[in-house]
């Protein structure tokens, strides 16, 4: 199993922010166009639970990092970051990513 050494790029997922609309998925697939039998980006979501009395909803986003690194690679933008309508996906450098994170309920994914 490889380390990470922290040169790649990361995604990151506000897990308080993400609503669960697949838009990131649907704008990987309209970038792309690959096959529906494949996923590139996949949005998953969970059953809703109680934290502290209040219930949470949960989606987690599952991308396929080493497509997400030749995409960003083409764009520092790309469609599925640029168009969340929650804002919920960042992409850059792992550094960046762990910075923006601090103090919220993210998940931060390793390219």
């Amino acid at each position: 199993m490889s380390r990470v050494d922290g040169k790649g790029i990361a995604l990151l997922l506000d897990l308080d922010d993400c609503n669960g609309c697949f838009s990131c998925e649907a704008a990987c697939r309209e970038t792309h166009r690959y096959p529906y039998d494949e996923d590139w980006m996949r949005c998953e979501r969970r059953e809703p639970f109680l934290v502290d009395g209040v219930l949470r909803q949960y989606h987690l986003v599952a991308p396929v990092l080493d497509k997400c690194a030749a995409c960003y690679a083409d764009n520092p933008n790309p469609l599925c970051v640029s168009g969340c309508p929650t804002r919920a996906l960042k992409i850059g450098s792992l550094a960046d990513m762990v910075k923006e994170a601090e103090g919220r309920h993210c998940s931060i994914f390793t390219a």
